[in-house]
């Protein structure tokens, strides 16, 4: 099968990966959604010393909460995000290492990890969670977004790859191993891609697939139909959902 013929294999790094993730971007609410739930969270903080971003990519979200806190860590090992991070928020302590090796120097009273599960390995989950927790202050909140397992896009990622990103599962997994010192709570909140022709959502959806390694890509057309079946509207334009869970996990007092 011709490269042409298959759906693109992305370098993380690569232009063609930035311009599927910006294509992503310019016509979806989840961003902008995470940003409202955030919100409500940091809302009903009685103390807001120390905020840690991890995974903190370019800087956006962490830019829209940095004046919310007196104090900013921003954890991300790659090195190109890191530095526009660096130049979108001067102020913020930035960290360019993995969480699992990342020692941030204050406990946050706000600890985020938005959209970052998707690259870790899944038996590294739990052990990453944990890691998140230990840096929380006693009344703190730890906050990780990803998109639900059933949404649209994660339907067609299991359809062709024959995989689903379990954020339930490695909640269950940590509150049997800790439930009886955290209290923990899911929320979905919808979210959609809307775009205004076949070819911008088929980007989007090129840009999900390669949330995994593809050994083997599906045919574009396989794609392309898939598309066509699930996510057309009425109106000849395409809406595919990617709902999010926020999962809150805080200390019992």
């Amino acid at each position: 099968m011709a490269q042409s013929d298959a759906v693109q294999v992305f370098d993380s790094h690569g232009e063609s990966y930035k311009q599927a993730f910006q294509i992503f971007l310019n016509h979806t609410d989840q961003k902008r959604n995470a940003k409202r739930m955030i919100q409500q969270v940091v809302d009903g903080m009685s103390i807001r010393d120390v905020f840690i971003d991890a995974g903190a990519g370019n800087g956006e979200v962490t830019r829209a909460f940095a004046d919310a806190f007196e104090r900013t860590i921003a954890i991300e090992p790659n090195l190109y995000l890191l530095s526009q991070l660096q130049q979108a928020i001067p102020k913020a302590e930035a960290i360019g290492q993995p969480i699992l090796t990342a020692k941030p120097p204050a406990k946050g009273d706000l600890v985020l990890c938005s959209h970052i599960l998707y690259y870790l390995p899944a038996e590294e989950w739990l052990a990453h969670v944990e890691r998140l927790v230990s840096w929380m202050s006693p009344t703190g909140v730890t906050l990780i977004i990803l998109q639900n397992r059933e949404t649209g896009c994660m339907n067609m990622v299991h359809h062709f790859l024959d995989y689903r990103f379990e954020l339930r599962q490695v909640a269950e997994l940590f509150q049997h191993k800790h439930g009886d010192r955290y209290d923990m709570m899911t929320t979905l909140d919808p979210a959609h891609v809307d775009t205004p022709d076949l070819a911008s959502a088929y980007a989007v959806a090129e840009f999900m697939l390669n949330l995994l390694p593809m050994a083997r890509p599906p045919k574009r057309q396989e794609v392309e139909t898939y598309i066509k079946t699930h996510f057309a509207t009425v109106n000849g334009t395409y809406r595919m959902p990617v709902h999010q869970d926020f999962l809150q996990i805080r200390a019992r007092r």
